[in-house]
């Protein structure tokens, strides 16, 4: 059996998270898993300056696709199924994840395929799994897993734990803040779903597997960091187009602009936070059957027509 694993991992977390994940079928002699990184012409910095970040907004949030460095699959193998590894910038697939299901060669490496996406995540991941869905489904490839894990620190201290993390590259614990990122028991206790991903490729049937995966924890929804995404999404989308008629993401004009975001968008979070928190509550009374709806779809795979 062969498995493609396409990724990007900038960091190094998410790469720690697959072979973690992945480790039950790459010990596997019957398995050979493939890891192919995907590389943007342009070089994402790490740490990111503050600029350098925040310039990504208008493309992580319209998905604009960027060039690749030729990705390096081999299309001659016929693989059993391929796992595509991401994470999530301002609520959407990361770039150069966005970048390779628009690239030209993307259909002759999806069609036909079945599909399990690993997501590493902070905290809200339910809308940018919705667009790479979007995509799978026009490449004609088929959904069948879906498995999840992230920073389970509440939203304010991930918050902080993060911005240090990426700005400064500094994940260890300090003063009373926990390490920033996915815990690493997590990280390591995440091969019971690579366990049960085995047992359905060796078998060729992939019925089922979602119930069994989220019933070892593989998608765990909140309802309130649900309702925070949808509205957090269609501000990004204002704030995105505010940016981008000021030029591109080479273009200095819009520098003011994104200067601008950089100061906002970290300040709302910490203002707005318990503002929002308990117009969520509220939400979720008023909402609770639409809600319920939303998570039971998208603890699922289907993909959406």
């Amino acid at each position: 059996m062969r498995i493609l694993v396409l990724y990007y991992s900038q960091t190094g977390q998410l790469l720690d998270i697959i072979t973690n994940c992945l480790k039950p079928l790459m010990t596997n002699p019957a398995i050979n898993v493939d890891l192919v990184p995907i590389k943007t012409k342009h070089r994402f910095e790490f740490p990111w300056t503050n600029v350098g970040f925040f310039n990504l907004f208008p493309e992580s949030v319209n998905g604009v696709p960027f060039e690749l460095e030729p990705i390096q699959v081999d299309l001659s193998k016929d693989y059993d199924l391929i796992v595509l590894a991401y994470t999530v910038w301002f609520l959407q697939p990361s770039i150069p994840i966005s970048s390779l299901l628009q690239h030209p060669d993307a259909l002759r490496i999806f069609k036909g395929k079945p599909v399990v996406t690993l997501i590493g995540s902070r905290n809200m991941w339910v809308l940018a799994q919705e667009k790479v869905k979007q995509h799978l489904h026009r490449l004609q490839a088929n959904l069948v897993g879906n498995i999840v894990l992230t920073d389970r620190n509440i939203n304010l201290v991930s918050i902080i734990t993060i911005i240090r993390w990426m700005f400064h590259g500094k994940k260890e614990a300090f003063w009373i803040f926990p390490p920033a990122g996915i815990l690493e028991k997590d990280i390591k206790d995440s091969q019971r779903f690579g366990a049960i991903l085995s047992t359905h490729l060796l078998q060729s049937d992939y019925i089922g597997m979602q119930n069994a995966l989220n019933l070892q924890g593989a998608v765990n929804i909140n309802p309130s960091l649900l309702l925070l995404e949808h509205r957090a999404t269609k501000l990004f989308k204002m704030y995105a187009k505010f940016i981008s008629v000021k030029g591109d993401f080479h273009s200095t004009k819009r520098l003011g602009r994104v200067k601008l975001l950089s100061r906002l968008l970290p300040l709302g979070a910490f203002i707005l936070s318990p503002i929002t928190t308990i117009s969520t509550l509220v939400a979720r009374i008023v909402k609770r059957k639409s809600l319920q709806e939303q998570i039971s779809y998208h603890s699922q795979n289907a993909l959406r027509e």
